[in-house]
């Protein structure tokens, strides 16, 4: 067989069943093998970051990787910003290359970068050139493990055109790639100096981020064993909701409650970055004096931005089961204690709970909807079982502090700052789990970035909800803008900011798909409603109000 036959059929052989793609005249050899092997399933894109940005989602939702064929260098350095995303996210995404033959890669000619790699390696776990055609299997083997290893993240292998057509050995035995159980935990030493922090403190915190995605059970029990307030992490770092915002006890995000700080004398994080900042000015910090107790897979972070009082380096289910199980051998905790947290958590709870319904009960009915009223609509109509995938950007704090989807709902966003990501990554969660709905709510900016997505769905039969909220512009450009000239409001039209004359529905049907206005809060959720029950891709555009800081 030839290189890129070897490379298919190590592809099939790993248990990849989907390929997502843009080709360009190198990956002929490669197109032709998986033709011929009727295998692996080739999703097509019109953009590189639509490409990479679907494998991203699937690889969310499938729990193994998102594996992408790209052209060389234009072709990946196009992919190269949702790459991005997948490293901040820590999503197992593979990017391959098809790139030009050495000859030409030795005279630095037609789209020839000599060392295309180079240009990864700051945002991957591993990014390579195969110099040998016999070495693809080997290669592509460990850009898998490398992406799926713990903590996880993308990996990138560019493949010479010339060697992709190079006859090698077809037996191709052990060559595969098979998931390995690397999970580890904490050290019992450590988890006991845990549950003496976490046991003698008077007014802790759990910060929940999304590497604690997998291990809610886990979670939730340490949360109730030890009588623990419930906050995301900073919404920077919120790549995924660790556990359903319907929890009795959750308040919010990190810094968005005050009183929820106040006293707060330990913070054990888990799973996030602890802190991960959109600004200096507007950093998340840790309370004056408090002491922090950080669980995470990654040993990175223990320590990068807030010195650690202990880090507990591990799977994250498995950490928080042993911390669990060290306080039941102790017999629990303090009735004392609990009774303490208990009052005060309460107090928290009911200090929240009417200022949020007061906003809502504020919010109008009619467009330009308020993000409050329109996260209550989507509270109406979300299914069981829903993917909701979050870019709203400017909107999306406002609009997480009033969602309560289903349970069992998952909600997906991205930390990277790349824009375009939240539609492709719909498409890609809806081909990772065919029988879950997806929803996707993103700003209209966000929308054109990657609006090409929209047709990979109605071409691959895999129908999403697009919720396209439309506030006629860059509003996060715009609000910047006023914080620069230090005004509340300035309504004169700056460069860069206003995005008029788009007719989001009307491009949406351009690439096949349904496509509605909706004009009150009323027609929002039946939109939804009548899309979810439709076998078609739905864009619904809705005019929403422009959030003030």
């Amino acid at each position: 067989m030839n290189g890129a036959e070897s490379f298919v059929e190590t592809l099939v052989d790993s248990g990849v069943t989907t390929f997502f793609g843009l080709p360009g005249s190198t990956e002929a050899p490669l197109l032709e093998a998986i033709r011929s092997a009727g295998a692996p399933r080739y999703v097509l894109s019109l953009h590189e970051g639509v490409t990479v940005a679907m494998a991203d989602g699937y690889a969310r939702v499938a729990g193994r990787p998102g594996v992408v064929g790209l052209h060389t260098t234009v072709g990946t350095m196009n992919g190269m910003s949702q790459l991005f995303n997948a490293y901040r996210d820590q999503s197992p995404v593979v990017m391959t290359a098809g790139h030009k033959d050495r000859a030409v890669l030795a005279e630095d000619a037609f789209c020839a970068s000599p060392d295309l790699a180079s240009m990864l390696r700051s945002f991957t776990k591993s990014s390579w050139q195969t110099l040998a055609a016999r070495s693809i299997r080997a290669d592509l083997r460990r850009a898998l493990q490398a992406a799926m290893a713990p903590p996880r993240g993308p990996a990138f292998l560019a493949l010479p055109e010339d060697l992709m057509v190079e006859e090698v050995d077809a037996a191709g035995a052990g060559s595969a790639w098979r998931p390995a159980d690397l999970a580890s935990v904490a050290g019992p030493a450590a988890v006991r100096a845990a549950v003496d922090l976490l046991a003698s403190a008077k007014a802790p915190l759990l910060v929940a981020g999304s590497g604690a995605v997998g291990a809610e059970r886990a979670l939730l029990s340490v949360a109730c064993d030890f009588e623990l307030p419930l906050v995301y992490t900073d919404f920077s770092d919120l790549g995924s909701l660790p556990y359903s915002p319907r929890e009795p006890r959750h308040l919010g995000l990190y810094g968005e409650e005050r009183a929820v700080l106040d006293g707060c004398d330990l913070v054990l994080a888990v799973g996030s970055r602890v802190f991960y900042p959109f600004s200096d000015a507007a950093r998340a910090r840790l309370p004056v004096g408090a002491r922090l107790v950080h669980v995470t897979v990654d040993p990175s972070l223990v320590g990068k931005s807030v010195a650690a009082d202990l880090g507990l380096v591990g799977d994250v289910g498995l950490t928080l089961e042993a911390l669990s199980g060290e306080l039941a051998a102790r017999g629990g905790l303090d009735p004392g204690a609990r009774s303490a947290r208990s009052v005060r958590l309460a107090a928290l709870v009911e200090q929240r709970a009417p200022r949020v319904e007061a906003e809502l009960d504020g919010a109008p009915e009619d467009v330009p909807l308020a993000i409050e009223r329109l996260g209550a609509e989507l509270n109406k109509v979300l299914p069981d079982g829903v993917v909701l995938v979050d870019e709203g950007v400017r909107s999306s704090r406002r609009l997480l502090r009033f969602l309560r989807p289903p349970q069992d709902a998952l909600v997906l966003r991205t930390t990277g700052g790349s824009l375009g990501w939240g539609v492709p990554a719909a498409v890609g969660a809806r081909l990772a789990a065919p029988s879950r709905p997806v929803v996707a709510v993103v700003g209209d900016g966000s929308l054109h970035f990657s609006v090409q997505a929209v047709w990979s769905a109605v071409t691959e039969r895999s129908p999403v909800v697009v919720v396209v909220l439309d506030n006629g512009g860059y509003l996060a450009v715009k609000r910047a803008v006023e914080g620069f000239l230090g005004v509340a409001r300035d309504d004169r039209v700056h460069p860069g900011t206003e995005l008029p004359g788009i007719d989001h529905v009307a491009v949406a049907r351009g690439y096949g798909a349904n496509g509605v206005d909706v004009a009150s809060a009323a027609e929002l959720a039946e939109a939804v409603e009548d899309a979810l029950g439709r076998e078609e891709t739905t864009v619904v555009r809705v005019p929403v109000v422009a959030i003030r800081p």
